[in-house]
């Protein structure tokens, strides 16, 4: 365990623990707030800034975030970013950008930190998380330079976390356009629909689908690519709407419902499944449980969030991810 932060006087320690992943702000003798990374190559990739509901609007997270970055820069490390939270952090605090790795940002691009027009809403950072995410993911199995198991592996994580992505697309914003035109609506559905089946495709293709084999790599890419810089657009244009038809507020609210509905939809795609209504969200949550019910008995890895408990961690969650229980830690809880 590292210590980033000790102030005493205020209760406040900022301490970093490589072994699970994530920065943590400890608060009095409670963790007030976590910021997960994984460290790929020389960078430092972020997902996620959480701060305890309840501790909420005393500027902790934009402590946690200043004392990472400082501790960040002095390392000489580089950040590729996924996190609105970091974002918004970075557009106010300039002479941070240069951490920001100028090949992979991630969500946090040079370009973009510095853009101006209208204000982003919490729904426009985290679709830009993502779609970001999407295009980073999508690189991988792509790239020539990759030894072909990595890309195969890349290949795989690409269509779990697109199929998440999609699911709750679904889920949360096809939801919210059911009262818009009708033309609009089914072209954002169509959308999901084709990029669904395509990565059925690359998945078969992948694990030797005779239907399949007969696509060149580069051929169902090119589909997939193409599918994707249009769900991209389409998702700006209902974030858009949202916001026009929404107060700040209400759109907060869906963009955190599209997060937590990824963390919960399946890990394949099931374009001839119901998207809408109730029989659609039904069918997503039995889908849910086949999957990772094949993904366990597969030994699949795929992408996810861990979400820790808003004090700390008990001594059984150490045990069932076999992580060493800090000694010093604990003295100061």
């Amino acid at each position: 365990m590292k210590i980033l932060l000790d102030d005493q006087d205020a209760r406040i320690r900022v301490v970093e623990n490589p072994e699970l992943g994530y920065y943590e702000l400890r608060f009095g003798h409670e963790t007030a707030g976590t910021l997960d990374y994984r460290d790929v190559d020389d960078r430092r990739v972020f997902g996620l800034t959480e701060v305890r509901s309840d501790l909420r609007g005393r500027g902790l997270a934009t402590l946690l975030i200043r004392t990472v970055f400082t501790d960040l820069e002095t390392s000489g490390a580089q950040v590729t970013n996924y996190c609105p939270a970091i974002d918004r952090y970075l557009r106010k605090h300039p002479e941070h950008h240069r951490v920001i790795d100028s090949l992979q940002p991630g969500m946090s691009g040079r370009e973009a930190l510095t853009r101006s027009g209208a204000p982003e809403t919490r729904l426009d950072a985290a679709l830009r998380s993502e779609h970001a995410r999407l295009h980073d993911l999508a690189a991988v199995p792509q790239s020539s330079q990759v030894a072909s198991h990595h890309r195969r592996h890349g290949a795989d994580l690409f269509t779990a976390y697109t199929a998440q992505h999609l699911a709750a697309s679904a889920d949360v914003l096809l939801k919210q356009t059911k009262s818009w035109p009708s033309d609009e609506a089914s072209r954002y559905l169509g959308n999901l629909k084709k990029l669904e089946q395509s990565l059925r495709v690359l998945k078969g293709r992948q694990y030797g689908d005779k239907r399949y084999l007969d696509l060149g790599h580069d051929e169902v890419w090119a589909v997939i690519n193409r599918l994707l810089s249009e769900h991209e657009e389409l998702e700006n244009v209902v974030a858009a709407r949202i916001a026009t038809d929404s107060d700040w507020d209400a759109v907060a609210v869906i963009a955190e419902d599209l997060m937590i509905s990824q963390d919960s939809s399946p890990t394949r795609t099931h374009p001839h499944s119901p998207h809408t209504g109730i029989a659609g969200r039904l069918i997503r949550r039995l889908w849910r449980f086949a999957d990772s019910t094949a993904d366990d008995l597969e030994g699949r890895v795929v992408p996810a969030r861990y979400r820790r408990h808003p004090k700390h961690d008990s001594a059984f969650s150490h045990y069932l991810r076999g992580s060493r229980i800090d000694d010093e830690a604990d003295e100061h809880l």
